[in-house]
Order: structure tokens, then sequence, then C-alpha cells
């Protein structure tokens, strides 16, 4: 076997099992794939993907197990390959996947005094959602993700709790909710509302509140982008459910930020991991900056560990 044909069982998987498509984001041809892989299965001895006439549907059993493997050695390889380039040509690299929310709000302070600490540091930051976050860790296309809790376990990674986000109800600065003394659901239902996409914990949180409480909310509008919400909350289109971090007075001058914390459970800022990768001393120093409540060893022993997420330190 070789990484090539490890690294296009994975690229099968992450394409939906379609190989035209893996053959397309892994610019080569679908005959060589589908050589690759039947060689893979003649020398492991078991077969891995599951074929329905011309078709790939799935894995089998086995075949989920030896895809796991493959992404963790595709993904120890990257980091050799990294190793090699920073002792070889003094390259430093650090790649974070976060959500929009936290890279436009959570992060700025973070990130401006780590590149002022490693100017040496060529860092990049990758933005998609919690579950395309805690996939790219596990496979090593980056090295560091910040957000909320991934919708599904993933043993390759470990999870470091460290924060949580509140959130509010952001208005137009003469809304009639402003006069409220207390915020309930049944308050907030009357009026259309704009939230965050429920693929992200912040839009289901909301969603789940309503739901428990038996009342149908009048969602008019959902996004993954807090500022695009903003915007059509300033239109006139509704009121918006976000976390209050990306209410920001100096820069949302039109409109304005009630507290909801009692109405949805906060969401828990998590640094994500993957199991056994290797960690250079800026990469601790980047993760204690977001996460201050654990300790370097702490740190390390959780990443060298194989078994459930990790808990508060």
């Amino acid at each position: 076997m070789n990484l090539t044909q490890l690294r296009y069982l994975r690229g099968i998987a992450e394409q939906g099992f379609n190989i035209s498509r893996a053959a397309a984001a892994l610019h080569t041809s679908q005959p060589g794939i589908s050589k690759q892989i039947q060689l893979l299965e003649r020398e492991i001895g078991v077969e891995i993907l599951v074929r329905r006439g011309n078709r790939i549907v799935g894995v089998t059993d086995a075949g989920q197990s030896i895809l796991n493997v493959a992404r963790r050695m595709l993904g120890d390889a990257e980091i050799l390959r990294r190793i090699g380039e920073e002792f070889n040509q003094r390259k430093q690299r650090l790649v974070v996947a976060t959500t929009h929310i936290y890279a436009r709000y959570v992060l700025r302070g973070v990130i401006k005094d780590f590149m002022r600490r490693h100017p040496a540091v060529q860092l990049t930051l990758r933005q998609g959602s919690p579950a395309q976050i805690a996939q790219w860790v596990a496979a090593g296309d980056a090295d560091i993700g910040v957000s909320s809790e991934p919708p599904e376990p993933n043993r390759a990674i470990a999870l470091l709790p460290c924060s949580s986000l509140q959130r509010s109800v952001i208005t137009l600065s003469k809304h009639p909710l402003l006069k409220e003394k207390r915020l309930t659901l049944a308050k907030l239902a009357v009026h259309p509302l704009l939230t965050l996409d429920q693929s992200f914990p912040g839009g289901a949180a909301v969603l789940a509140a309503f739901d428990k409480a038996g009342i149908e909310p009048n969602i008019v509008l959902s996004a993954i982008d807090a500022d695009v919400i903003k915007t059509y909350v300033e239109l006139g289109l509704g009121i918006a459910i976000l976390p209050s971090i990306a209410y920001e007075p100096s820069r949302d001058r039109r409109l304005r930020a009630i507290d909801a914390r009692h109405l949805f459970a906060p969401t828990i800022t998590h640094v994500a991991i993957r199991r056994d990768s290797y960690l250079r001393d800026y990469m601790y120093d980047l993760i204690l900056m977001i996460a201050p409540n654990w300790g370097r060893e702490a740190i390390a022993r959780v990443v060298k560990s194989r078994g459930a997420d990790a808990v508060a330190a």
C-alpha cells in the first residue's frame, strides 16, 4: 500500500463516494482511482467499499476502520512534511480552522497578539462549519480548530472546552421590544426572526429553545454570517438572535442588543486538535491564548490520549 492509495480512499469518502467528483478534486482519472483502490483491497485482503453495480454507496465495516487509519496516516505524513519544511527551510506555518463568528469577533485580539509575538509564522484562517472544522483537523488539513462542538463526535480529535458565548436579541434602535422589562420566547415569536443557520449550534440552540417551549417562531431568514444577519435587521426585516459578542455599539449604531441568556443555552467554545499531532511551541502559545484555563502539560496529555474527548482542565 502507499499514501496515494490512502489519499484516494479519503478523497472518495470526502466526495460522498462519488468517483467522478473525487477524481476531479484529486486531479486524476476515475479509472486510476478505481484501480488503486482495487489494488489496496487486494493487498489488505478485504473489501473496503460497498458497490452496487457501477456505483459506490459507502464503506464496509472493515472499510470504515481502514478509512479511519488512512486519515490518521495521511495526517501524520503531512506533519512529517511540515517538520521537514520548518527545519530545512525555516518555514513556520499555522492553519486555524474556525467559523465566521469566531474569526470576526472572538479571535481578533488573539490573532493580533499572536502575530506580534510570532512574526515569522505564516498564519492561515480557514472558515467553515463546526462539522467541516472537525474534519479538517482530523485530516491534518488544519492544525487547530476553534468553534463550538461538532455535531458528530470524532475520536481523531481532542476538544478543549474553554469559554462560552451567550445570546442577545438584536433590534433596531427604536424597536418596541426595548421597552419590555423581561423578554420571553412568546414575545419574540410575534416578530419576524433572523437567526444563524441551524447547521451551526447557535442556530440549532435557538430553534431548540422554542421547540422545548412549544412555541412556533416566525423565522424569515437564516444565514451563516452574523454581519449579514445584522445588515438585514438594519433593513427592517425583523429582529435577530445572535451571540452577544456580535453586537458592537461603536459599529452597530442603528442597532441595540437585549440580553437573552435566560432564554437560550450558551454555546461552549472548543479548541480542536488532532490526537497525536505534532505541536510546535508557537502552536501551544496560540492554544493557551485562546484557552488560558489549560496548561501546556494538560494539552500534551490530552493530545496523546486515545480516549474520549477532553473535559475542562
